[in-house]
């Protein structure tokens, strides 16, 4: 097995590369699962332990509410879990993760051999019977009722989706088969804010940053699509489950911990 993090400097932010060459029996995508994660190896309890499974996590993975050792303790733990299981979790941020975790600068996960925290802007290749898949992963989230959250300790101030410069867009390739991300770009379900009002009262800067958010998500999908003209788009976010195409795109949110099966 090799599996390598490669970073291109270019500028300020920039293209990382997980180079995973593994072939995996199955792929699975999984949505939110807000720190409650050693279910998620005894929900594939009906697969056989020999093969070898990947999944893939759309944010909301929960790390960061305890402290570091805590956090640790969870991490191993889990970590041994799906190495029981011959399992490989790959997680993006969501607004509920502390973001200094899936920072290479500040957070090492190399002791983990099974849990993998992937840094925004990220392309992971991967094998799956025998096949290479190209994923796009990119993080982060507005939590709508940070109003009520505690800065740096259940809720984070750099929580939103990062904007990329042209050049960075640029960096985005062809090829891609998956993109997961926590939120989705504009025009994909939900299209309203019709079930948060209430938070958009108690927080007035609130609709302005998700409008901010909605356009730096959208700016990175619509490279995406410049690009790549069919491919299987995965969120979570909004706590609920739905399906839809749009112009070549097959869109997926996933509910708190569903799961399912990648098959493209």
């Amino acid at each position: 097995m090799i599996r390598g993090l490669v970073q291109f400097h270019l500028k300020k932010k920039i293209m990382n590369y997980i180079n995973d060459e593994i072939d995996y029996d199955v792929l699975y995508v999984i949505g939110d699962t807000h720190g409650v994660n050693l279910q998620i190896a005894p929900m594939l309890l009906g697969n056989d332990k020999d093969l070898k499974k990947c999944i893939l996590h759309v944010g909301d993975f929960g790390v960061g509410f305890s402290t570091p050792n805590g956090d640790k303790d969870k991490l191993t733990k889990l970590n041994t879990r799906l190495a029981k299981y011959n399992i490989d979790l790959y997680a993006i941020r969501g607004n509920h993760d502390d973001p200094a975790y899936f920072n290479l600068d500040v957070y090492n996960t190399d002791q983990y051999t099974n849990v993998h925290l992937v840094p925004d802007h990220t392309i992971l290749d991967l094998i799956v019977q025998g096949n290479p898949k190209k994923v796009y992963m990119n993080g982060g989230a507005v939590s709508v009722d940070r109003v009520n959250r505690t800065p740096s300790k259940s809720y984070w101030w750099n929580e939103a989706v990062t904007p990329l410069t042209n050049e960075q867009l640029d960096e985005i390739p062809t090829g891609i088969d998956i993109v997961i991300t926590h939120t989705r770009p504009r025009g994909i379900f939900p299209i309203d804010k019709n079930n948060i009002g209430y938070w958009l009262q108690k927080d007035m800067a609130l609709d302005r940053d998700l409008e901010i958010e909605i356009d730096h998500i959208t700016d990175i999908c619509n490279a995406i699509t410049a690009k790549n003209a069919v491919y299987k788009h995965f969120y979570g976010h909004f706590h609920m489950s739905n399906q839809e195409q749009v112009l070549g795109v097959d869109y997926r949110l996933l509910d708190i911990d569903e799961i399912i099966e990648v098959r493209c």
